[in-house]
């Protein structure tokens, strides 16, 4: 496993350099291009995607995962056409995707995809970017959201996918209600919070769900599923879209989500086996293990993955040395910044455990929420009954090693201490 990780993360540097250096030629080739265009109202870039590769599929999205090259330029109308996505933000530029469009219910819906951004890197066909305050003023020109929408939030590994596809069920069709399962955009978002001003990250919330929401019909209610990190943006959300309704879903058991998380985690999400990398190739050469890297070298682990980022606030804190330690990062971060801003949110924490024991009384006030009626109920029951393998992800669990555990409580009484 370290050797193939360790390969992994050398093809990953390999891939941003050709990454660098393909953009270099694009935006020097685009340049002469624009010098003899006479056209001046095409402010959007489009490029052709010669080679993708995420090292961490769970990791938030960049636009370095794309080798790119100029094509053409085209108008802000054109990326607002149906099969065109918001793939990722920075500070400078917003990116966008187009994937074949069959209908925008069946490319987002989590019944398909729980997770939108690993469905829009696999297929996508073109990239597009544009400035950021460029796309902010055209973003004004989109209606305003055509229904209802909500937001679901939760912890990792704390049930919040479960419970998406079981709200999804509700409605076969998605004309009423239409769940999106961790669209890209919120993350980068989240991401960017944390060295963006107030004013710019209310502004970039509203533009990029103006964006996003285009092709909602009327009468439909959609759901977005946001990933754990976003729930430090609901404020910027709701300075600018306070229609817009949050609900939370807990579990009763966080040390049972930790070790989900865990374990979920030794398999699929590289960044938290790197400090195994690290300690690999220490016995080849002197290199410093990803927990000293964690608390002196970041932007080098941010270079890598933005799991850091995502919970920044608290990873910091913690200091993290284990796995354990950062995932009580990660799940605790979102519970604190839940905390924070519960009083924006329209509900009681719903927890899961109940939610999947007593569907019908639990789910009863979420489609009151959306605008459902309560005779999709049996829908959501009968989902149930046929997912038993979905349902595993909430109730398997391995244990936590007793000091594991202890570390765990330690950890967490010195968060609600600060």
């Amino acid at each position: 496993m370290n050797s193939q990780l360790v390969s992994r993360l050398a093809l990953l540097i390999l891939f941003r350099f050709l990454h660098l250096l393909v953009l270099f030629e694009s935006d020097v080739f685009a340049l002469i291009t624009r010098y003899f265009d006479s056209r001046k109202d095409e402010d959007v870039e489009v490029f052709n995607i010669l080679a993708r590769y995420r090292f961490d599929e769970t990791d938030a999205t960049r636009e370095s995962d794309f080798i790119i090259f100029h094509e053409r330029t085209t108008t802000f109308d054109e990326i607002c056409e149906e099969g065109w996505h918001i793939y990722s933000i920075n500070e400078r530029y917003v990116y966008f995707v187009q994937i074949e469009s069959v209908d925008f219910e069946t490319n987002v819906s989590v019944e398909k995809c729980s997770k939108l951004s690993r469905k829009l890197f696999e297929y996508a066909d073109k990239i597009a970017r544009i400035d950021v305050e460029k796309f902010e003023k055209f973003a004004k020109k989109c209606p305003p959201f055509m229904c209802h929408v909500v937001m679901l939030h939760s912890a990792p590994c704390g049930g919040g996918t479960v419970a998406a596809k079981l709200l999804q069920a509700c409605d076969a069709s998605k004309l009423s209600l239409l769940v999106i399962g961790e669209p890209p955009f919120l993350t980068s978002l989240s991401v960017l919070s944390t060295s963006l001003s107030i004013e710019v990250m209310r502004g970039l919330c509203k533009a990029s769900l103006r964006y996003s929401l285009i092709h909602q019909k009327p009468n439909q209610t959609i759901v977005l599923k946001a990933r754990p990190c976003c729930t430090k943006i609901v404020p910027y959300i709701h300075a600018e879209c306070a229609s817009i309704q949050h609900f939370f879903i807990g579990n009763r058991n966080y040390l049972d989500v930790i070790s989900r998380l865990v374990t979920y985690t030794s398999t699929q999400i590289p960044v938290f086996s790197l400090v195994h990398i690290f300690q690999f190739i220490k016995s080849y050469i002197n290199i410093v293990q990803l927990c000293w890297l964690l608390g002196h070298s970041k932007y080098l682990v941010d270079a890598i993955s933005s799991w850091r980022l995502m919970e920044e606030e608290l990873i910091t804190k913690v200091g993290p040395k284990t796995d354990v330690e950062f995932a009580v990062g990660q799940v605790y971060g979102s519970l604190i910044n839940y905390q924070r801003n519960v009083n924006y949110f329209a509900l009681d924490t719903v927890f899961i455990n109940d939610l999947i024991t007593d569907t019908a009384s639990q789910i009863r006030p979420i489609l009151n929420l959306c605008a459902v009626s309560d005779l999709a109920i049996p829908e959501c029951i009968e989902w149930k009954r046929s997912a038993e393998e979905v349902l595993k992800n909430v109730w398997d669990t391995v244990e936590l090693p007793k000091e594991d555990v202890r570390r765990v409580h330690e950890i967490v009484e010195l968060i609600e201490q600060n």
